[in-house]
């Protein structure tokens, strides 16, 4: 009776070490996650799986809208493969930074290394996905379906977004360096192409206020007559007071930090808003 073959031992190859749950759970490793369980059959993705934990997976390149892989099986040289991720246009990348610019988060938790969750919903309100669910592996092992061995790299190509996410920038065809830029120009630029958002704190027009100390005759003393008051133009109104007074942070980084701020306050205030709307 003829012994099942058996994977052959592995050679400087790497492992799965990251938890399912871990993979499943943080973006943009889960969303890769996601698209092995809708592409690969249920034996596959297990036998992917179980590869990528016995180190079967030899070498692993991720690069701009490809990825490449060396996958040991039974024979005696490993397989190669390749699996192409669809780059996204300019075009795209601009349509997902002007949904981006809505929340007022997000380029914070981008500054920070960190892929929000969010981002896959935006995403699809763009009509885009986050990893295109179309893939199609081109192995040696000749499978018409999705193969093991490329879900083995695509499991372990999810462990290295799950420890670098901004990898997942470059796999879909841009830098966050370059996605930042065009969420600046987002908030920066209205449909009239005016300033609405992130401007420097002192760039508005302020009234003339005198020191205390010269008006001290006069500072409780109505400005208006009495049979007036009902009439009277209301004082002009300071947006963001407390950080005009504070003036520009020292922080440095993509945005004015000061104006990361008062996006975040207005944000605060429509949604208290509202709340107070629905109540």
């Amino acid at each position: 009776m003829r012994r099942p073959t058996k994977p052959r031992p592995k050679k400087l190859s790497m492992r799965l070490k990251s938890a399912m749950e871990d993979l499943r759970s943080h973006p943009p490793a889960s969303w890769l996650i996601e698209t092995i369980d809708t592409v690969f059959s249920p034996a596959n993705v297990v036998a992917g799986m179980t590869y990528a934990m016995d180190g079967q997976v030899r070498v692993l390149k991720i690069r701009e809208g490809v990825i490449t892989a060396s996958v040991q099986c039974t024979e005696e040289k490993p397989y190669k493969l390749q699996i192409d991720i669809p780059i996204l246009s300019s075009d795209d990348w601009v349509k997902v930074a002007r949904r981006m610019a809505v929340e007022a988060r997000i380029a914070a938790r981008l500054s920070a290394g960190r892929v929000p969750s969010s981002l896959a919903g935006m995403f699809r309100d763009c009509g885009l996905e986050p990893i295109a669910n179309g893939l199609k592996p081109v192995c040696e092992c000749n499978d018409k379906r999705p193969c093991k061995h490329a879900a083995a790299a695509l499991f372990l190509t999810a462990e290295r977004l799950l420890t670098m996410p901004m990898l997942f920038f470059e796999l879909r065809g841009t830098t966050p360096e370059d996605l930042l830029g065009k969420l600046r120009q987002a908030r920066t630029l209205d449909a009239k192409g005016q300033a609405v958002a992130h401007a420097g704190v002192r760039s508005d027009d302020l009234p003339v206020i005198p020191a205390v100390e010269d008006c001290l005759e006069d500072f409780w003393r109505c400005p208006y007559p009495t049979h007036e008051v009902d009439v009277s133009p209301m004082p002009h109104h300071l947006p963001h007071a407390l950080l005009r007074r504070l003036g520009s942070s020292t922080m440095q980084g993509k945005f004015p930090f000061a104006g990361l701020l008062e996006t975040i306050y207005d944000d605060v205030s429509r949604n208290a808003s509202e709340h107070r709307k629905n109540d």
